[in-house]
């Protein structure tokens, strides 16, 4: 039997939340033990925060890497600025920063079929600057994914997923990448070149 914590849980909705807010729970779930508790009961009531502490430790090790909103919108709108060309090149370099074997492909719904321990999977990029993304271009990378034996697809758009692409997207092994996430490829690309 495997464990799932509830989405609506405390502990669930704190690894959600930024890392401090575990802490600052922690914090005052001593200091009310502490002052209220009777002497007898003080130090197990304080130890009734170490949950919080564990948390906040999980939660920053999730959030390491995480950008913040500031820096995602400056590097969508840097996106919204590319030529193909350039927005091809520093998603292919991204790519392979997180280890894909990356090949381009010239037509098809697919623009790169990447691999990693012998999975394929197709990624559509060419829809990054569209402000909708629909269904039927996520068929058509399903086809291809089906034709070419991949594993699944991902497809790239700073714009929204209508609701039937999201509904599809979870029917299917589809994975939808949105401004968030592009914001990070371009962090990953930025870092390669300054290294």
């Amino acid at each position: 039997m495997k464990f799932k914590m509830s989405e609506k849980s405390l502990f669930a909705t704190l690894l959600r939340a930024p890392w401090w807010v575990s802490f600052v729970v922690m914090l005052a779930v001593a200091l009310v033990a502490g002052a209220f508790l009777p002497e007898v009961y003080k130090t197990a009531g304080m130890l009734g925060a170490f949950p919080f502490l564990v948390i906040g430790v999980m939660a920053a090790w999730r959030q390491r890497n995480t950008l913040s909103e500031a820096r995602i919108e400056s590097l969508t709108a840097r996106a919204r600025d590319m030529a193909w060309r350039e927005f091809s090149a520093v998603v292919e370099t991204a790519l392979r920063q997180q280890g894909f074997e990356v090949r381009p492909l010239r037509s098809g719904p697919a623009d790169f079929e990447i691999e990693k321990n012998g999975r394929i999977t197709l990624v559509s990029a060419k829809r990054w600057k569209a402000a909708s993304v629909g269904a039927e271009p996520l068929r058509e990378l399903l086809a291809a994914v089906e034709s070419q034996e991949a594993y699944s697809c991902s497809c790239m758009s700073l714009g929204v997923f209508s609701p039937a692409a999201v509904a599809l997207a979870r029917q299917q092994p589809i994975q939808l990448l949105g401004s968030a996430e592009i914001a990070q490829l371009l962090h990953e690309a930025d870092s390669v070149a300054k290294a």
